[in-house]
């Protein structure tokens, strides 16, 4: 047996090494290290690490003033089912107001490459169902010209850049209006002659050309002929140059040549007779006479053998530039590349046509931008059918396994499909998306059922691709890129350092207490903690294949089903335990192999998890002690301790984990983020407790050390019986007082909302002089105290009659963020983004100004109104998470303590552990009312915290009731049993607390000033939660059950 034992802790040893190599930063692992595990890294949040930040126009014009708000609110979900599939991105996404447009702000943590950024987002996909038109409109035409002519007017009145406009006006209406930016042309390379002579003769650099010009942009086909494609266009000249001197890679140019073909040549004219010898002799002469000052023109028409000699004067400008790459023969190219001045003339060159003389003719090239509004009537008109009713699409085949899209539409969509089908019988109907025209199926019959098939000539990969994108990006308006941005952490490195070194601090005394307390088995407990911290610094770093995730949660799975087979607890146990090895074989499998985006929240969930493990750890301690209380021997005292020991540690930890995906499931990012990490941490410390804790026991247990009962915590007498019961009076009077004292804060002082529920003002500034975050904070709160002076002043003024001007509400900026932002040595360290609460023109002029005096010239890159990052539609969801975890652990509970005495209801149990949480939930609330503490998306977070370890603690004790309920004596009443259990608990529940207190007060004490609130909710929580699964949970169970028997 003790082999056995030797060679399990071997492998923890070597099993906590491995990780522990892993886990170090690359810069300390050796050169031989593969590169897969050299390059792994943990990826940090937006708070803690910075990433990109997109900025999309969502374009409303077409869409009704009542449907605004949800068509915004659809976008923003597509974007972030977009970015975020998996719920471990942690993006901000939030609206933004500038004038009466309305925007979309996404930031993308740890991307500071914006292509990158870029194609995170992906395609935004517009879907759309048309109709064909009935008949065309005789003002069709001069309706284009007058819409051209209004943009026109937009862009030169400079309300937006031509690129935003034309991109806008695009995706709007891509039937009708086209964007493009050119590459470097030459004269022949532009499409229509008018705008080639508005470019070159009248184009200034960098200006759009006044004027709507009139011609044509190639052809396009109608009733199934090439007719050309004519329209208006907006040109724009964004540069000009000489391509004469560039390297010949680059450089393009136009030419003339003179031909001398001769018998036997590629494509000689029958005509030609004269040799190869006198066509050489012919071409040198010709070249003579064109350096002699010959008219080149006459000379070509003279004597080229070019076909339409005559006609072009020798111009081989409609063929195209020459250029490497281009359709000219390599030695034609080799010699007109050479050419660096206009009217130069090339020696004779041979090619397998004959003998040439080539003429540089143009070097002059330009770049433009240009919108085309084409007057070709659409045959297709829109219909009420869009995107905005898509549910899904799945890639399906025909009869003949010809892949195809089908589309699922919602209630509302399989209505209007009904009626557009009807009204189109024996008509076809056409679906675009993006755009692009797909398919144009006649409709043979009215389609009921909310299904419609997009057919093709598509490959299986085009039609996945295309189901894909529909499914992920298929958006209700269209949206545009208007501007892209590099961004700094919003926490600030600096308070990530000091937070890291305090949560150090924590660990080293924490690891003190258990020592201190528990001696031998506590330094047991905190090697465990050590290699579970290493698991999970593992997991959150690790981007395994595929394949070796999915072996490894194998590899758990089948230990947790040979685990399940072997333990003693009943059907029902094991099936829930095995429903849970289902769910740890996928979680695992997804742990291993993404990325997880690690924020505030998420630490906040490892956090709870540790409370969690130290608990487990205590637990098993706590029993063991009990047992050996009880004359057991060493041996046997751990075995039975761990087993009586697992139904609080199995219950506990499974209906967090319930809570966890529940959370997950309806939550938003941040409470995805927490639950995630978590889920992670419940099974990594249920992994640690239950086997490496144990494990080491039962290897200390065997050598002398486990023949010293001090070294195992032993302490005379047994458990103290407190009359917890006997004074539920006064436990529920203290804390009926706070709680009502917190609900009337709640209800007369309200909760202080931060940016991130009421939105704010977005400043984006570049100074001219590098500065730092802190001095513009600084600023900012001398700003806000010399504001809410004249304020008060304004204020006093009204009062009293002496001035018209109103007295107006004080600025707060002390909350306000300031992100580091941009890219590049002239933006790094001078270029910020201030998101502030609400401001108006008058305030916001005053920071300006106030700013520039104080650190010189800056400029104002953006001043725009920003919305909630947790806007109604997330409150809902949150709510509705959080609603149905507490509707779920009831059930859970009512299910885990179904084996209790009947006149005992098992659901009371769960509905007092809810009462519990809603007691310790709502004194923390009061708390932040009372003292007008800004509440922001991290509160959420604390008071999800709050909420699992409320729950944890409670169960625990109610376990313990369980347990001695089994063993209730018959004269015994119910609030006995409640009473010893909860005095034979509470080491357990002080101690487990107060492992997490040191944690959090180290983390008060010594982290940054920047997540204080956040930790003060915590350590709240976490006294309130501790209080009331001893005074409130099991006295409210006993008042309970008193009543119910009477």
């Amino acid at each position: 047996m003790f082999r056995s034992t030797a060679s399990k802790v071997a492998l923890i040893v070597v099993f906590a090494l491995v990780l522990g190599y892993y886990d170090l930063p690359s810069s300390y692992q050796l050169d031989a290290t593969p590169n897969a595990v050299k390059d792994a890294k943990v990826h940090l949040g937006l708070d803690l690490q910075g990433g990109s930040q997109l900025d999309y126009k969502i374009d409303l014009r077409k869409v009704p003033e009542k449907d605004r708000k949800a068509i915004v609110e659809g976008v923003k979900t597509v974007i972030n089912r977009r970015v975020n599939a998996l719920g471990v991105s942690e993006p901000n996404i939030y609206t933004s107001t500038i004038g009466d447009e309305q925007h979309l702000i996404v930031e993308l943590a740890g991307i500071k490459d914006l292509n990158e950024a870029k194609k995170v987002v992906g395609k935004t996909i517009q879907l759309e169902f048309k109709e064909k038109r009935e008949k065309e409109d005789p003002n069709y035409k001069e309706n284009i010209r007058k819409l051209g002519a209004s943009i026109l007017d937009r862009i030169l009145s400079g309300k937006a850049t031509m690129e935003v406009i034309g991109q806008e006006e695009t995706q709007a209406s891509p039937e009708k209006v086209r964007y493009s930016e050119a590459v470097w042309q030459l004269r022949s390379e532009v499409i229509d002659e008018k705008m080639a002579s508005a470019i070159f003769d009248r184009g200034i650099e960098g200006k759009v050309i006044p004027t709507l010009l009139e011609g044509n942009d190639g052809y396009t086909y109608k009733d199934d002929q090439l007719v050309p494609l004519d329209g208006y266009f907006i040109v724009k000249l964004t540069g000009k140059r000489d391509a004469s001197a560039l390297d010949a890679k680059e450089k393009s140019l136009d030419v003339s040549h003179i031909l001398i073909a001769y018998r036997g040549a590629e494509r000689a004219p029958d005509t030609v007779l004269r040799s190869k010898d006198e066509a050489k002799q012919l071409a040198e002469e010709l070249l003579g006479k064109l350096q002699a000052g010959a008219s080149f023109a006459k000379t070509a028409q003279d004597s080229s053998d070019e076909p339409d000699a005559k006609k072009t004067s020798g111009s081989l400008a409609a063929n195209g530039p020459v250029k490497v790459g281009g359709s000219y023969v390599q030695p034609f190219t080799d010699a007109a590349l050479k050419l660096t001045k206009v009217g130069q003339l090339s020696g004779v060159t041979e090619t397998p046509f004959g003998f040439h003389i080539i003429r540089a003719d143009d070097f002059s090239q330009v770049k433009y931008e240009k919108i085309f509004f084409s007057t070709q009537p659409d045959p297709w008109q829109s219909t009420s059918l869009s995107g905005a009713q898509f549910q899904r699409a799945d890639v399906t085949f025909d009869q003949l396994l010809k892949p195809t899209v089908s589309i699922q539409f919602n209630p509302e969509g399989a209505k209007l499909f009904e009626e557009l089908t009807a009204r189109n019988v024996n008509k076809p109907l056409a679906i675009f998306v993006g755009g692009n025209l797909i398919s144009a199926p006649n409709v043979n019959e009215r389609i009921a059922g909310g299904n419609a098939v997009i057919t093709g000539r598509f490959t299986v990969e085009e039609a996945q691709a295309l189901a894909r994108d529909l499914n992920t990006g298929a958006i209700p308006a269209p949206v545009l890129l208007s501007g892209q941005y590099t961004i700094g952490a919003s926490l600030g490195e600096e308070a990530l350092n000091k937070s890291v070194k305090a949560g150090i601090i924590g660990f080293i005394l924490l690891a003190a207490f258990m020592i201190f307390y528990y001696r031998l088995p506590g330094v047991i407990a905190v090697l465990a903690l050590s290699l579970y911290t290493t698991i999970m610094f593992f997991l959150i770093k690790s981007e395994l294949p595929l394949a070796i995730s999915l072996s490894v949660a194998i590899l758990v799975f089948i230990g947790i089903l040979y685990k399940v087979l072997r333990s003693k607890e009943d059907g029902w146990e094991k099936f829930v335990t095995f429903i849970l090895a289902c769910f740890v074989l996928f979680f695992v499998t997804f742990l291993l192999s993404n990325a997880v985006v690690l924020t505030l929240a998420g630490i906040a969930g490892v956090v709870l998890s540790i409370g969690m493990a130290v608990d487990a750890n205590i637990l098993i301690f706590e029993r063991t002690k009990e047992e050996l209380r009880a004359g057991r021997p060493i041996n046997n005292a751990i075995d039975v301790g761990f087993d009586r020991a697992w139904s609080s540690i199995r219950d506990s930890n499974f209906s967090s984990l319930i809570t966890c995906g529940i959370l997950f499931y309806f939550g938003t990012s941040i409470i995805q983020g927490f639950a995630f990490n978590l889920a992670a941490g419940i099974l990594v410390s249920m992994f640690t407790a239950i086997t490496i804790t144990k494990t080491l026991l039962g290897a200390v247990m065997r050598t002398r050390l486990g023949e010293k009962p001090w070294l195992w915590g032993m302490a005379s007498g047994g458990h103290k019986n407190y009359n917890i019961i006997g004074n539920t009076k006064v436990w529920f009077t203290f804390s009926g007082i706070v709680v009502g004292i917190s609900l009337v804060a709640l209800v007369v002082f309200g909760l202080k909302l931060g940016l991130d529920f009421k939105g704010g003002t977005l400043m984006d500034l570049t100074f001219k002089k590098e500065v730092t975050v802190e001095q513009i904070k600084s600023e900012l709160k001398n700003i806000q105290e010399v504001l809410n002076v004249r304020t008060t002043e304004s204020a006093s003024s009204s009062a009293s009659g002496a001035s018209l001007e109103s007295a107006v509400a004080k600025v707060n900026f002390e909350n306000g963020r300031v992100v580091p932002a941009g890219e590049g040595e002239a933006e790094i360290g001078k270029r910020y983004i201030l998101n502030l609460e609400h401001v108006d023109n008058d305030t916001h002029e005053k920071v300006l100004a106030s700013l520039k005096n104080k650190f010189g010239n800056l400029t104002e890159n953006r001043f725009t109104t920003i919305g909630p990052t947790v806007g109604a539609t997330l409150q809902k969801r949150a709510v509705m998470a959080v609603i149905i975890a507490m509707v779920m652990i009831v059930l859970y509970v009512a299910f885990a303590f179904r084996k209790v005495p009947k006149r005992v209801s098992a659901w009371k149990f769960g509905v007092c552990a809810i009462v519990a949480l809603m007691h310790d939930v709502l004194i923390p609330i009061g708390v932040f009312a009372i003292f007008r503490f800004e509440v922001d998306a991290l509160f959420i977070t604390a008071m999800l915290t709050v909420l699992g370890f409320s729950v944890h603690d409670t169960i625990v004790v109610f376990d313990r009731i369980r347990e001695n309920l089994r063993y209730q004596d018959r004269d015994e009443s119910f609030a006995h049993v409640a009473n010893k259990s909860t005095s034979q608990t509470m080491a357990r529940s002080i101690n487990t607390s107060l492992t997490v207190f040191i944690v959090l007060l180290a983390l008060l004490l010594f982290g940054s000033s920047s997540i204080f609130h956040f930790v003060l909710v915590l350590i709240i929580g976490i006294v309130v939660g501790t209080y009331s699964s001893i005074f409130i949970a099991s006295p409210l169970l006993v008042l309970w059950q008193k009543k119910s028997q009477q």
